[in-house]
């Protein structure tokens, strides 16, 4: 007996420079694969990157609003107010040596390329970050506990970036290195910084008399 023949497989669509915001959101989650191809065919990447770093800002700030409702008050702007600037520096910290550790995994991704990636996975973290947002004002109202509210904060952005980095790790896929080792370091290192950040600007959940605290301490 003959077989059928296969069904043909629809050719992935690739992102264009002038796809909207809500396509480049859903192409994170769906089809991050596309999007990165999209990126670095495209003739305008500065197009992908604004609108990459439009998602990131919005995710973040969003983010912030929620932690900052669980003290109200000032924190419902110092919350995102310090998870953007946070964040910002962090990011300006540690493109450096994501450019070294992407170099060594001999990578033949250029410093545009890697500002690129780093502009997908911020936004790729705002963006899971928004899915727990509902979760996370459901507690802060519910909830009287700085130190549990911290900790569903933390474990909230321990996922994101577990998850967000992953695009990373799939554009060096794409850019045909297999060798992920030392990118896995850099994502360690970014993981230690954005929480030595977050103690730097603290507080970020509660009330305080200042606006930052001058106490140095190590997370």
């Amino acid at each position: 007996m003959n077989e059928p023949p296969p069904i043909p497989k629809p050719e992935p669509v690739i992102p264009q420079a002038d796809t909207s915001l809500a396509s480049v959101f859903e192409g994170l989650l769906k089809s991050p694969k596309n999007l990165i191809a999209g990126i670095t065919e495209s003739k305008r990447p500065s197009a992908f990157t604004s609108k990459l770093l439009i998602l990131a800002l919005v995710g973040f700030v969003i983010f912030g609003v929620t932690m900052g409702s669980f003290s109200l008050h000032e924190q419902l702007w110092a919350a995102p107010l310090k998870t953007i600037l946070g964040l910002t520096f962090s990011s300006i910290i540690c493109l450096p040596s994501l450019y070294v550790f992407s170099a060594l995994t001999g990578t033949s991704l250029g410093i545009r390329e890697i500002i690129q990636g780093m502009a997908g996975t911020l936004a790729l973290i705002a963006t899971l970050l928004l899915g727990f947002t509902p979760v996370l004002w459901v507690f802060s109202q519910s909830t009287t506990s700085e130190v549990f509210f911290g900790l569903l904060v933390l474990t909230t952005w321990l996922i994101a970036l577990f998850f967000g980095t992953g695009f990373l790790l799939k554009m060096l896929e794409q850019s045909g290195t297999t060798n992920r080792g030392p990118l896995r370091v850099w994502i360690g290192i970014f993981l230690l910084v954005t929480l030595q950040m977050s103690t730097s600007l603290r507080p970020l959940i509660g009330r305080s008399e200042t606006l930052f605290t001058t106490v140095k301490l190590f997370l």
